[in-house]
């Protein structure tokens, strides 16, 4: 393989989520240090100017844009034309609105360019952060046949440093053996670890809770024969598990073994049981796997032109192989000693199959779907993103079910295994048959909080296997009506859409991102493979139907604030915590530190470091106040805006400790008052017994949480924000983190002087001379004068007219004029000077 092209983002990286696989690369350190971030929006201003059309532009909860779609047509990059290589392109693309997806800082590694079966060249790119790689740390770009681009979907973590390793390679394989063994129930001596070096994960990529953000790991394959791997993450600062999962990607649970014989299974190698020139095998499962991987072959090479033997086979003398195992079974060392084994997986090399497995043509369609996905958008198989994984092989998988029709087959049925030994084991048309959720706020829908099933990605799937069934074939479901976009049998419209999809998501993607590709691919589609656009509009309403961009009601994600300002006004910041040197813009009290500090590790919405007050089991009143006092302009609206996350002693809906916060008026004696009665998004709630039952933020925020406070009532005062942490003598719990502190103001439009100010009369003692204020915008502006004798005020002299006296003689007068009106902020001009006084 050719050396790949590397992009550097030159900007600050902020905060995002990413996805990754075992495939990505070690990256290298960018060569120049990171540049500021984009506070003005410049790149995301570009998307929208370059835009040659419709254009949907998707923000995640930071207000980092996560999705860019042009629709049918395309964002026209001016350094772009039809003549640059797709990577050139797709890296200029990256350059210049790449900052809207919070690339700064980051290197980007091109893991792969694939022509996809829409007629669009797409681009992926795997994020680095001081050379260490991202899980899941992906970027996306689409490219139209002239180069611009179609769509760009990114998923990236903020991390913006990455620091020496405390804990050395050897600890850490030896501390993902343990886990492995503990989690199988097995001797550490019967498994090994392999490192894949360090890398950078953070768990809110893939939709889980990241209380601490991010964090540098080494990444750790523990095998223990096939059928048997795991994918361990330790921590390298603490030595801790970060996380600990099959990664084996397989029809419906973690099983895995070889031919019914309980020994220690090999890969697939001769002597081979079938071969192209063979002939068939006395073995009826031999004979289905052999046919059925080469129905899969065929599909998958229909439908895109995709040589599966090429993307999937194992090499054997130099020539690749499509390789499949079957009559697995795992041997007695394992803690599933059942044979025959009532499943299969795919490895990521190849295929294994249980005994009856390898005769289920949806079954097989799957695990080698699973080796598609694996080879193309990687989607890491935990939580959101390996739902969507089990969701889209389960689809693909099921599709071949309806083209290669085998006896008993019907075309109304939509079950998946429905040829297995024990039976059907998913339904795709009727998710809940087999408790799972056909929508996002299905009850069925599972949090999975203990991860015995990688975050529920065998029941979670249920909710894009209702949406590809409504897409495929319509129906009236969750309010909303769908009219299916095929027409035949083979189902080719679903599959194409769907390779698309394969094509086009990052490896962290979540629900959201599903819906959002979905329509991306379908808009990609119209005018060939047969689309149209009432097929977009069924795609849509599907989405809508199974509520893809809808915060699952069982799993939910705590909604943050906003910081908007009335239509018509602008906001401008007056205070930030993050700019300059953070750890000075505040007076910390005894409870609170700047992290992370050696004790405590990052947790941070953006950057790496954030406040964080300990909450300890003694009575303390402990207080973080700004440095300085922020002026709050007169006559306009003002908020305090922050992130936080807490986990503050509490216990059966009493909440013992917990954290407050204050407006000190700078200017009056009485100190800080309480901002619990001011105007509040995500305001305090909780009842604290540490302050007499006061409210305040108590108990667990379940992760980062953004509030905002209405500071209008201080308008025209000088102001310090507090936040106080109050405990009590009981339990020591974790604590309070602040991030992204902000003060800001909406100023109002400004009255406008478009003919400045004039003066008549003499220039001479005793004469009266009168103000004529020039023309002003809007309508109705009211003046008030001020004049002046060489420049400065004369006392009591502010009505319209001014009589000259003795005093003036020699100098210059001129007036300023002052226009204001309700609504807007007042502005003043300046006449010219009168000549001399005589």
């Amino acid at each position: 393989m050719g050396k790949r092209a590397r992009v550097v983002v030159g900007v600050a990286v902020t905060m995002a989520l990413a996805s990754a696989t075992l495939s990505l690369g070690q990256g290298t350190a960018s060569s120049s240090p990171p540049q500021p971030a984009d506070p003005a929006g410049i790149a995301g201003q570009r998307l929208a100017a370059d835009s040659e059309g419709a254009l949907t532009l998707d923000r995640g909860r930071d207000g980092r844009v996560v999705f860019a779609g042009a629709g049918k047509g395309s964002v026209d990059n001016p350094a772009v034309n039809a003549g640059l290589g797709v990577e050139a392109a797709a890296s200029a693309h990256l350059t210049r609105y790449g900052p809207a997806f919070g690339t700064a800082g980051s290197t980007f590694d091109v893991v792969r360019t694939t022509h996809t079966v829409s007629g669009q060249d797409v681009v992926r790119y795997a994020q680095s952060i001081d050379g260490v790689p991202v899980i899941g740390g992906d970027v996306v770009v689409s490219l139209r046949p002239d180069r611009q681009l179609g769509s760009m979907l990114g998923s990236l973590t903020p991390r913006a440093s990455v620091g020496d390793p405390a804990v050395n390679l050897a600890a850490a394989q030896r501390a993902a053996i343990r886990a492995a063994a503990k989690a199988l129930h097995v001797a550490p001596a019967t498994l090994t670890a392999t490192s894949q070096g360090r890398w950078i994960f953070d768990p809110a990529i893939f939709g889980a809770a990241a209380p601490q953000g991010a964090h540098t790991v080494w990444r750790m394959v523990v095998d223990g024969g096939v059928g048997v791997r795991r994918l361990v993450l330790i921590d390298d600062r603490t030595g801790g598990v970060r996380l600990n999962l099959d990664d084996l990607q397989h029809a419906d649970r973690v099983v895995c073994d070889r031919n019914n014989v309980r020994a220690a299974a090999e890969p697939c190698a001769a002597p081979f049981a079938r071969t192209e020139g063979s002939g068939p095998s006395g073995v009826p499962e031999v004979n289905s796997a052999f046919e059925l991987s080469g129905e899969v072959s065929d599909y998958y090479d229909q439908i895109g032109g995709i040589d599966l033997t090429d993307l999937l086979g194992i090499t054997v003398s130099g020539v690749k192989k499509l390789a499949s195992t079957v009559r697995f079974c795992y041997p007695v060392s394992n803690p599933n000693t059942n044979c025959p084994l009532n499943n299969a997986f795919w490895d990521g090399t190849q295929m294994y199959y249980g005994d009856g497995y390898a005769g289920a043509d949806d079954v097989v369609g799957h695990e080698m779907t699973h080796g598609v996905i694996d080879h193309n958008s990687e989607l890491f198989y935990w939580g959101q993103s390996g739902a969507i994984n089990e969701s889209i092989a389960d689809i693909m998988g099921e599709i071949l079910d309806h083209r290669y029709v085998s006896v008993g087959d019907s075309a109304g049925d939509w079950r998946l295994g429905e040829d297995l030994p024990i039976g059907a084991i998913r339904d795709l048309e009727t998710p809940g048959d087999f408790g799972q959720p056909d929508r996002m706020t299905s009850p069925d829908y599972t949090a999975d909080l203990n991860y015995g099933d990688a975050g529920g990605v065998h029941t979670n799937s249920g909710v894009g296997n209702k949406t590809a069934y409504l897409i495929s074939q319509g129906g009236t479901f969750n309010g909303q009506s769908v009219t299916g976009i095929d027409t035949e049998a083979g189902l080719t419209k679903t599959a194409t859409l769907y390779l698309d999809v394969i094509q086009s998501l990052t490896s962290g993607s979540d629900y959201a991102d599903l819906a959002r590709v979905l329509e991306q691919s379908c808009a990609d589609l119209v005018g060939t493979h047969g689309f149209t656009s009432a097929d977009c509009t069924a795609v849509h309403t599907a989405t809508l139907a199974t509520e893809l961009r809808t915060t699952p009601t069982q799993a939910p994600q705590p909604p943050s604030a906003t910081a908007p300002c009335p239509a018509g006004t602008t906001k401008r910041v007056l205070f930030d915590s993050e700019t300059g040197t953070p750890a000075t813009k505040f007076v910390a009290g005894s409870t609170w530190t700047r992290v992370p500090d050696g004790l405590i590790q990052p947790n941070a919405t953006s950057g790496r470091t954030s406040w964080f007050s300990y909450d300890p089991s003694t009575i303390t009143t402990s207080a973080l106040v700004t440095r300085t006092g922020l002026a709050l302009p007169k006559g306009q609206q003002s908020y305090l805006w922050f992130q936080h996350w807490r986990l503050l002693d509490y216990f059966n809906g009493t909440y013992f400790d917990g954290g407050t916060v204050e407006i000190d008026d700078v200017a009056t004696a009485g100190g800080a008052v309480s901002a619990a009665g001011l105007p509040w998004v995500n305001g305090p709630t909780q009842p604290i017994t540490a302050i007499a039952n006061k409210v305040g933020f108590g108990g667990d925020s379940f992760g980062w949480i953004a509030s905002r406070v209405n500071l209008s009532s201080y308008a025209g005062k000088t102001i310090k924000p507090r936040f106080t942490m109050h405990t009590d003598s009981t339990v020591e719990y974790y604590g309070w983190f602040l991030d992204d502190v902000r003060v800001y103001t909406c100023d109002l439009p400004k009255v406008s002087n478009t003919k400045k100010p004039t003066i008549a009369g003499t220039a001479k003692v005793g004469k009266k001379l009168t103000a004529r204020p020039g023309t002003w915008k809007p309508a109705g502006v009211h003046f008030t004068y001020r004049w002046l004798r060489n420049g400065k005020a004369i006392a009591r002299a502010t009505a319209r007219t001014y009589v000259l006296k003795a005093a003036d003689r020699g100098k210059r007068i001129s007036v300023k004029v002052t226009g204001t009106k309700a609504g807007y902020r007042a502005a003043s001009a300046l006449s010219a000077r009168t000549p001399k006084v005589k």
